[in-house]
């Protein structure tokens, strides 16, 4: 998928989050409004449970459903590897709740200290991650992660870090292997290897100080990536308007 599409397909993603979560309850008044069913008391009941309990949910999952997709086909055109789909999937899980929150300042029911106490780590992580695969490699010939051997190492441990701790403090990883499975003792064993899991990656560090560190150096790290085809870029241009025609080589 080239970036351009996938920037596109983003947008569709964001559009159709932004209309079921903002404006999709004044389509049920509008539903409501015109149907009549105030006519008979109790008819209008099942219609919003519909709307509201159907509809809009489902629109929150074709808006995941688009994000996950375009960024799979993503990393799978730009060439790296399938781990990637893990870490991209696994962030995905661990801040769907997030969204969900910040779409309650269209109704002024939101304010900066709640939106940083509910902040999951995995959402920045998440969204560097989403806005560094939009990049257009294939035009400027350059490599994912960068040319750098030991830049490329640093990346991937500390998004795997980023990963680790986002599996580590999401309760759905742990509840839902064993609902779809019926297996409730699989469910407590899992939480109880998450717990172990965070205090391993914690190393005694309170908060999520070491998950921050990791989400800098992560982010560092693919800004760092993009120097190389940037300066090259960066200096064509520049020399382009003052070099000879056909003295370029």
């Amino acid at each position: 998928m080239f970036a351009g599409r996938y920037l596109w397909w983003m947008l569709i993603a964001l559009a159709v989050f932004l209309f079921f979560s903002m404006s999709f309850d004044y389509v049920t008044w509008a539903t409501v409004a015109t149907s009549g069913c105030a006519r008979v008391a109790g008819s209008c009941g099942p219609l919003i449970l519909t709307m509201t309990g159907t509809f809009k949910p489902a629109g929150y999952y074709l808006a995941g459903g688009i994000i996950l997709i375009i960024t799979f086909a993503r990393i799978h055109y730009i060439g790296l590897g399938w781990l990637w789909c893990l870490f991209a999937f696994a962030l995905f899980m661990a801040s769907a709740s997030f969204p969900l929150l910040l779409a309650n300042a269209w109704t002024g029911q939101l304010n900066a200290e709640k939106v940083l106490e509910n902040l999951p780590v995995a959402f920045p992580f998440l969204v560097v991650f989403c806005t560094y695969i939009g990049w257009s490699f294939e035009d400027g010939g350059g490599t994912p992660l960068g040319p750098w051997r030991r830049l490329r190492v640093l990346i991937r441990l500390s998004g795997a870090y980023g990963a680790l701790i986002a599996v580590a403090v999401t309760p759905a990883f742990a509840w839902m292997p064993g609902r779809l499975l019926g297996l409730p003792w699989l469910s407590a064993s899992l939480a109880a290897g998450q717990s172990r899991l965070h205090d391993a990656l914690a190393l005694g560090a309170q908060g999520d100080k070491l998950a921050y560190l990791a989400l800098a150096i992560f982010a560092l790290g693919l800004v760092a990536s993009l120097l190389p085809g940037s300066i090259e870029n960066l200096h064509a241009r520049f020399l382009a308007p003052i070099m000879l025609r056909g003295s370029r080589r």
